[in-house]
């Protein structure tokens, strides 16, 4: 269970990058902590020991929509598939980062 608990690894250098553009914010409440959609509000609020797995999943699914990978960069698009940032990628961590948590 307390592995479940935790989130999966990121690479800091890619994800900085990246978490300004990922709508889901974690979010304290008097029982522990819930996820918010800043884009619609909405909340999530799955059992303590899911949230990390849950945010996880959820900007795995944002990726999926919302990143494309050209060569070493990165592309991240907006709800319209418009291009709102190009994050170039340094060296093969970064690159396996994307890959494996993105599965791009």
């Amino acid at each position: 269970v307390f592995i479940k608990a935790q989130p999966e690894s990121r690479n800091n250098h890619v994800y900085k990058q990246l978490k300004p553009y990922i709508p889901y914010k974690i979010e304290k409440k008097i029982g522990g902590l819930r996820i918010r959609d800043t884009r619609t509000g909405e909340k999530f609020e799955p059992h303590n020991s899911d949230v990390f797995h849950v945010y996880d999943n959820l900007e795995k699914d944002w990726g999926a929509k919302h990143l494309r990978l050209e060569g070493n960069s990165l592309i991240v698009l907006d709800d319209n598939n418009k291009t709102v940032k190009t994050i170039q990628l340094q060296n093969e961590d970064e690159r396996a980062f994307v890959h494996h948590f993105f599965e791009l």
